[in-house]
């Protein structure tokens, strides 16, 4: 796996990190608070990518992109912060690549990056990474049947819109009302179990 700049702050939290790296500008600071989540981002572009190759260049690249990032913005808690900025990088690059096809011809991840528009969470990946799947997964039975089989095919086997309407004989349409609406049930219930994180 790659490997970035070392330091000798290996004994600091990452809020310490991350606010000695806002002081001082030091890339070595950065690099030690990186390499902590490196396999963790190489996970997310290689689930998105499908390509080690490509998997690890987005490495590099988001690496590159939280020079600026960490200085100038807000990050309560590091770690969740960074998933979600590997996993914008990997859609917008999915988005950029797909932009001449059709909705219903992207892959999933494009699809999704869409529908829920830039910046907002994925339901699976951000109720994982806050250790609350166990509610998220209470939530989902709880939706209508079409709206549950939609969801479930959508977000947990990764299945574009034309992939799951061609497996139920829905119309696409229908597949794309289930998804949003269900991703709107998921919400409300989870706000009503006291969790707030969910992209609206």
């Amino acid at each position: 796996m790659l490997k970035f700049l070392r330091k000798n702050t290996t004994q600091n939290s990452d809020d310490e990190l991350v606010q000695k790296y806002q002081r001082s500008g030091d890339l070595e600071v950065l690099g030690v608070l990186y390499e902590r989540y490196v396999e963790l981002v190489y996970g997310v572009c290689l689930k998105y990518f499908k390509e080690k190759t490509k998997a690890e260049d987005a490495v590099i690249a988001i690496f590159e992109t939280l020079v600026e990032k960490v200085r100038t913005q807000e990050i309560r808690q590091f770690r969740p912060w960074l998933h979600v900025v590997a996993k914008n990088h990997c859609l917008m690059q999915l988005r950029k690549k797909d932009h001449t096809v059709s909705f219903d011809e992207m892959l999933p991840a494009a699809q999704a990056e869409l529908v829920h528009s830039a910046g907002v969470l994925h339901p699976v990946d951000v109720f994982e990474e806050d250790g609350q799947q166990l509610v998220l997964k209470k939530c989902i039975e709880t939706l209508p049947a079409q709206q549950k089989h939609c969801v479930e095919q959508f977000y947990y086997e990764d299945k574009s819109y034309k992939e799951i309407a061609d497996s139920t004989g829905e119309a696409l349409g229908l597949v794309r009302s289930n998804i949003q609406n269900g991703r709107r049930n998921l919400r409300i219930c989870m706000e009503k179990s006291g969790v707030t994180a969910f992209g609206q």
